[in-house]
């Protein structure tokens, strides 16, 4: 079994990484879950909220939206809406998305209407906290 694998993390507009990982951890529909080299295969959803993954030992985050997840032994590509790194993150404009999305929530909504504004929630809950998180 392999110690590392190789990472894709593309975005609908860009690549974002593209390397050699030991590690990646990340939140998907039934939970948190990692994957290390030589995992089985499989294919998983992927929930917003902020991946980690190391590399040479040290670890990268990156808030994504929501996406899927190809496993193989000695890949994994990361396919997601928007992909963007903490130290982007425009705080303000996060917590003004928070505050819309709760509003709305409050509001009578369709079905549809409600599912795409709680994704929107969880997006700008990950944004402000992945942006209030300092590592060193």
């Amino acid at each position: 079994m392999s110690r590392s694998f190789k990472l894709d993390i593309l975005a609908a507009d860009k690549y974002f990484f593209s390397g050699d990982c030991e590690e990646i951890i990340f939140s998907s529909i039934d939970g948190s879950m990692g994957v290390l080299g030589g995992h089985e295969p499989m294919i998983c959803c992927l929930s917003e909220g902020e991946i980690q993954f190391r590399c040479d030992g040290e670890w990268r985050r990156a808030i994504v939206s929501q996406g899927f997840l190809e496993v193989m032994p000695n890949f994994v590509k990361v396919f997601a809406d928007s992909v963007e790194r903490p130290e982007d993150i425009d705080l303000l404009r996060a917590q003004a998305a928070k505050e819309r999305a709760e509003e709305r929530l409050r509001q009578k909504l369709s079905t549809k209407q409600y599912i795409h504004t709680q994704a929107a929630l969880k997006r700008a809950m990950a944004r402000i906290k992945a942006a209030g998180k300092t590592y060193n």
